[in-house]
């Protein structure tokens, strides 16, 4: 069978002529005709001549061959049949590379041509004039090359050059071409034409293939067809089966926007004691099945391509509860430890395993997971995984959640999306608490200045001690005249008026250097954060922009710092540097002074002097209170209103955490209607849910029972076994919630005897204000939400999901996805799906259902083997073994006895499909195939 990657697509151009052509005949060295093909990349002609061929031909075939390029021989012929315009036309009969010079020859020698009313068979023919005017009957054609003694039978394709769409002059004819006709033969210059008429014929099922049709060596490669199939008669038949899969007409190679480092190229085994053939494995960049009989190895090929390459390679000591959840790992039941699913490296030292990239990068399995792996983008699908996704979301929903969304953040500006939802959340809810913390400390603060407003005295009792004590004073200043009298009492308010003016100062100056501390404090930690921010910033360009910009923080920091070295005071507690609060204080010393000197001669008139003194420092003492007591009266009005400004605040915040929510499933929605067109039909639907059973919970554990109950707050609280008691998938209705969430809040702060434990008020506060709230994902294929499918249609659509979202287009490795399919879904779903997605990616695929291998058209069949594990014994060296072709590959060798290399991979599938009919029947099982149909349209 050879080296090979199976079905690959390929130049080829079946109608070139070369310089022994009959008629329009060139020159040029054979060499150069071979060198022209090769420069060209042409993979397979056809070598056309007219009625028959020239010795010369059957030796240059042998020769290209030779060089690698597939070489069928072309009999270019003309019809007895006229076309409308009354030309003849022209039919090609193309034979298989495996036909002998014996067998073409027989045939040209039982062929015969009209020339002019006389006949003439074509191994005659020799004159110019005998290619110019030759007809041949198609009927008899046909006749001839099925003659059993000639040897041709199902060793030809027939032809007809397409031009335009053209018919025959009669229907008839016409009828009969397109019955028997393989393909049309086309060479034309205009695409129009091309496009026109491949879709024309597609309608018949007909293949067109465009050709160079060329009579010189400048023509060669100038027009071509794609072809995609093995290099091989039998795989240019599947043209005929599959023409608009196979075949395409465009200069550049289909598919190559695949990119070289998403692809795996080769894969190889190495180990002691031919436990592993180490022959290279070869892959195809599209579909990829692995097929063999029971134990024959396939999920371990399977396996090791993953371990070797999955993104998440963990030891076995990387801890339960990450192990857990890694698809390439199972936990041993015997030691309770988590292994790897086939570890082949026990008891085998040597046992090694490679995976090389299309694009030439290579990684070994043993140096995993040391090393990152080369193309951590593929998918690995282990068998029953999908199944087990499906049963462990209907347990828990979160399994299906965290699969959708970690599926649609693989695209990594949708991941950088999430990523700052999640970040903005977190923040808002350190900054919840921070609101909360700074509420109970003003309401802390409040009740403080409440209980000191209370020590400071009455206020009526005390105006009512400074009208006393003014009545007293005027009654002990009878010994003043009346302008001494109003001088005294005005001197004596203004030194009242300055004692308070000087509380007021100090007071001013205890809460400027309060708060000089707390932004002292806040920007030392901005300008620290500000430093790593810079630091971890890659460009220098805009590093250095952002740190002159940003240089104001340092400049406000430099100023604080100023203006607490300006109201600094010494350990004698006197300002070192002048400032306004000195100037004030200064100034109200002086003016107390003064006014002192000035009450001074009109005390010393007064008879008791003492008792004057006392009353009038009573007077001040208690005129300052009241001011202290008004503002404090002030204080505490201004506080109640940020408290409650506060508290507006906290709930503000929280709709935040919902409103980001609700944003992220907005942003995300470009990259979930990936899916929503006509060839997956699913559905992603995301919506913003509340974790009502978490939040009971929480409220149960902060709250005595025995005085709680849930009057106010019944949308959020339900008790359990009640009909309306909400599910974490219940519909939230945001209003509800936070106003809920508001009565609860009061309820706390009225009666915090309910709390229990050692919950103190701030502390309920903020777990009923914990963000419940999560993004969640449900999915609907055809109206059917995925919880409610059956396990094989919910795995189907699984694996749509994880196929269609996967963003790097790196291999989905799947292994036998149709163990949870009825195999209707097989045939018809999976097959279908495969066929679809296999041009966007490469997929690699371990089956025991043949119906995938042939009907999703795999380009590439890798037949696994594990020696002695048959019925029949093979003479291969190896334990396990592998070999891999096309679809087209058809052969048996009865003389060979390893049993791989005996049969081409046609046959393997037929006798899987007998082992596999065999065994259903045991089981008295149905399957939608049968082993004598299974190529009946290959």
């Amino acid at each position: 069978m050879g080296i090979t990657r199976g079905s690959e697509w390929r130049k080829w151009d079946l109608h070139v002529h070369t310089p022994y052509t009959f008629l329009n005949r060139y020159r040029c060295e054979e060499y150069e005709f071979i060198e022209k093909l090769k420069n060209e990349n042409i993979s397979c002609i056809g070598l056309t001549n007219y009625f028959k061929f020239d010795d010369r031909e059957f030796e240059l075939k042998n020769k290209l061959e030779k060089e690698g390029i597939t070489t069928f021989l072309n009999l270019e012929i003309r019809l007895d049949y006229q076309n409308k315009e009354d030309d003849c036309l022209d039919l090609h009969v193309i034979f298989s590379n495996d036909v002998t010079k014996e067998n073409i020859e027989k045939f040209l020698h039982n062929m015969d041509a009209n020339i002019s009313g006389n006949n003439k068979k074509c191994i005659d023919l020799t004159e110019k004039s005998d290619f110019e005017n030759a007809v041949i009957n198609f009927d008899k054609l046909k006749e001839c090359l099925e003659e059993e003694s000639i040897g041709l039978r199902g060793k030809y394709l027939i032809g007809f050059l397409s031009r335009g769409k053209g018919n025959a002059r009669t229907s008839t004819n016409y009828e009969k071409l397109t019955k028997y006709a393989d393909i049309l033969i086309h060479s034309t210059d205009n695409p129009k034409n091309i496009e026109e008429d491949s879709k024309f014929w597609l309608s018949y099922r007909r293949p067109l293939l465009q050709n160079s049709d060329a009579h010189n060596l400048d023509s060669i490669g100038k027009k071509f067809t794609w072809i995609k199939a093995e290099t091989t008669f039998e795989g240019l038949k599947q043209i005929i089966y599959e023409p608009a899969e196979r075949i395409k007409i465009q200069t550049d190679e289909p598919e190559s926007e695949k990119l070289d480092n998403l692809m795996i190229d080769e894969v190889s085994f190495e180990s002691s004691d031919n436990k592993f053939t180490p022959e290279t494995i070869k892959f195809n960049k599209n579909l990829n099945v692995i097929i063999g009989g029971k134990s024959s190895g396939k999920s371990i090929l399977l396996y090791k391509i993953a371990r070797t390459l999955n993104a998440e390679v963990l030891s076995n000591n990387a801890g339960d509860e990450i192990l857990k959840n890694n698809i390439l790992k199972y936990k041993d039941t015997d030691d309770n430890k988590f292994k790897d699913l086939y570890n082949l490296s026990e008891g085998d030292s040597q046992f090694n395993f490679k995976v090389k990239l299309f694009s030439g990068s290579e990684q070994f399995i043993v140096h995993r997971p040391e090393q990152s792996s080369i193309l951590p983008s593929i998918k690995y699908i282990p068998q029953n995984h999908l199944s087990n996704l499906v049963d462990k979301s209907r347990k828990n929903g979160n399994t299906l959640k965290k699969l959708i969304r970690n599926l649609v953040l693989e695209a990594p500006d949708f991941k950088k999306k999430y990523s700052d939802f999640v970040e903005n959340a977190i923040d808002n809810d350190h900054q919840r608490e921070k609101d909360i913390d700074y509420y109970f400390s003003l309401k802390d603060n409040l009740k403080k200045k409440e209980d000191e407003l209370q020590s400071r005295g009455d206020t009526k009792a005390l105006e009512e001690g400074v009208a006393s004590n003014k009545r007293k004073l005027e009654q002990l200043s009878v010994a003043f005249t009346e302008g001494e009298l109003l001088e005294y009492n005005t001197l004596n308010e203004v030194m009242n008026r300055l004692k308070i003016e000087e509380g007021k100062v100090n007071s001013d100056f205890d809460k400027i250097r309060k708060f000089n501390d707390d932004l002292k404090r806040f920007f030392t930690e901005l300008i620290s954060r500000k430093r790593i921010l810079l630091d971890s910033l890659e460009t220098e360009s805009i590093k250095t922009d952002l740190s002159d910009k940003y240089n104001f923080i340092d400049e406000a920091l430099e100023n604080i710092n100023s203006l607490v070295r300006e109201i600094n005071k010494d350990e004698n507690n006197i300002f070192i540097q002048e400032n306004i609060f000195k100037t004030h204080l200064l100034r109200i010393e002086g003016e107390k002074s003064s006014t002192g000197d000035k009450l001074k001669p009109l005390i010393e008139k007064l008879a008791n002097q003492k008792q004057v003194e006392s009353i009038q420092n009573s007077i001040a003492e208690d005129q300052k209170k009241l001011s202290e007591i008004q503002q404090f009266k002030k204080e505490i009005d201004d506080n109640k209103v940020v408290l409650n400004q506060q508290k507006e605040k906290i709930f503000e915040d929280f709709e935040k955490n919902f409103k980001l929510y609700s944003q992220i499933l907005e942003d995300l929605k470009p990259r979930i209607s990936l899916l929503e067109d006509q060839d997956d039909k699913v559905d992603i639907i995301g919506s913003v849910k509340y974790n009502y059973p978490d939040f009971r919970k929480m409220v149960d554990s902060i709250f005595d029972g025995r005085g709680f109950n849930n009057e106010g707050f019944e949308y959020l609280y339900q008790y359990e076994r009640t009909e309306n008691v909400k599910t974490a998938l219940s519909d939230v209705d945001f209003n509800s919630i936070i106003d809920d969430l508001k009565r609860l809040f009061e309820k706390i702060e009225i009666n915090p005897n309910l709390l229990k434990g050692n919950n103190t008020e701030r502390d309920a506060c903020k777990k009923i204000l914990t963000d419940y709230f999560f993004d969640h994902w449900d999915v609907k294929s055809d109206d059917d939400d995925i919880h409610k499918m059956s396990t094989g249609k919910a795995s189907f659509v699984l694996l749509k999901l994880i196929i269609k979202l996967s963003k790097d287009n790196g291999p989905i490795l799947i292994d036998q996805p149709e163990d949870n399919l009825d195999n209707r879904s097989v045939s018809r779903d999976l097959v279908e799906y495969l066929k679809l997605r296999k041009k966007e990616r490469q997929i690699i695929l371990v089956t025991h259902n043949p119906n995938i291998v042939v009907n999703a058209d795999a380009e590439n069949i890798i037949v696994a083997n594990q020696n002695g594990q048959n019925d029949t014994d093979s003479e291969s060296p190896y334990k396990f073994d592998y070999i891999n072709g096309a679809l087209e590959d058809s052969f048996r060798d009865d003389d060979c006895k390893d049993l791989l290399k005996s049969m081409g991979v046609r046959q393997h599938i037929t006798e899987i499909v007998e082992v596999v009919l065999k065994h259903l029947k045991k089981g008295k099982k149905n399957m939608d195939f049968e082993d004598n149909t299974l190529f009946k349209n290959k």
